[in-house]
């Protein structure tokens, strides 16, 4: 992922180095609205090939680490400008979304994260992480309807 951004940016560094280029040749080809097109067009790629390859890809943890003193979790994504973020959570933190967005596998305190299960050397630890050791919740609202009937049962006596 990281090569992936660099590669980009270089990319996007050499379309700015290429504007004066494209200017005096656009210049000399069609007049100023070519060479007007020619700098839009290139600067179009230049600055929004960049942008939109990060939204993309600011959610893919390139590296998850367990601390097992303090039972937490170290993720670490990619800023725009390649630094590295790192974002401390514990499972208890972690909410995972019933409709998950596109590359979202879970929630860390609001903040979307996308791991793939497959880089994962201990899958205990994903398992942990996405809560499928937690019994499951049919979401039948039980406890709820029960609450229900016994109120109407207490209303009825009455």
């Amino acid at each position: 992922m990281r090569l992936v951004k660099l590669f980009s940016l270089s990319t996007s560094l050499a379309g700015l180095a290429a504007q004066p280029i494209l200017m005096e040749q656009g210049m000399k080809i069609g007049g100023t609205g070519m060479a007007v097109f020619l700098c839009s067009v290139g600067g179009f790629f230049t600055f929004v090939t960049p942008i939109l390859l990060h939204l993309v890809t600011k959610k893919y943890v390139t590296e998850l680490h367990y601390n097992q003193a303090t039972d937490e979790y170290i993720a670490t994504t990619i800023s725009l400008i390649l630094l590295k973020i790192k974002t401390k959570f514990r499972p208890s933190d972690v909410t995972v979304p019933e409709v998950p967005g596109m590359f979202t596998s879970f929630l860390v305190k609001k903040r979307p994260l996308f791991v793939d299960p497959a880089l994962f050397d201990d899958p205990e630890h994903y398992v942990r992480i996405m809560g499928y050791d937690k019994p499951i919740d049919f979401k039948l609202n039980l406890k709820h309807e029960s609450e229900q009937i016994q109120r109407k049962k207490i209303n009825v006596l009455f």
